[in-house]
């Protein structure tokens, strides 16, 4: 699927009066919420959007699933997931949802406290929204394919520059947790989505 044409076909759609979603996936600093934003703003001016992110719905810290080398942030039990699938389906049934702010410097829900009603376009993003919302209909799928070394790189340059986290450490919480984590739980999403976009 060529995603630039698609999403001109969605906006076709829109003026029918029919709901656009879309289902964001990829790994760590892939560019997920790059491509939400863009999105955004290209059907901003003609149609409402809602934009939900999976990492509001991060465990704290304390609930996170950890091993020696580390918290497990990528895997897939790092999320309230049945909590995730239930508010997008509350959504869905024309529900005004409350969904949860998260602090990532503290690894902690700060409340839930942010009202969010469906809109005629939807933007699902984060490590695993393709697996998590594999059965939403109507829905284009789309796996941010970014190599590797490039994820990493932003990841140094997010992690020193906003919490102050060496670059080695960095760079071994990634060999020994972030990569292994991506490869079992998200990576596999490519499989299933509707288009591949290169970042």
């Amino acid at each position: 699927m060529n995603l630039r044409e698609e999403i001109a076909k969605q906006r076709e759609k829109l003026q029918s009066g029919e709901k656009v979603n879309f289902v964001i996936a990829g790994v760590t600093c892939s560019g997920k919420t790059t491509l939400a934003r863009k999105l955004n703003s290209f059907f901003k001016n003609i149609a409402s959007v809602c934009i939900v992110s999976q990492d509001d719905y991060f465990r704290d810290l304390a609930d996170i699933p950890k091993t020696a080398e580390g918290y497990l942030t990528d895997s897939i039990n790092a999320f309230h997931t049945s909590e995730f699938k239930e508010d997008v389906e509350k959504l869905f049934a024309n529900e005004m949802v409350l969904m949860p702010r998260y602090d990532i410097a503290t690894n902690t829900r700060i409340s839930k406290s942010k009202l969010v009603n469906l809109g005629a376009v939807n933007i699902f993003e984060g490590l695993h929204t393709i697996t998590l919302l594999e059965g939403l209909e109507n829905s284009i799928k789309i796996f941010v394919d970014t190599p590797a070394e490039v994820c990493l790189q932003r990841r140094i340059e997010r992690d020193t520059a906003k919490f102050g986290i060496p670059e080695e450490r960095i760079r071994q919480y990634w060999e020994k947790c972030i990569w292994p984590m991506s490869k079992s739980y998200i990576l596999p999403q490519k499989e299933l989505a509707d288009s591949i976009f290169k970042a």
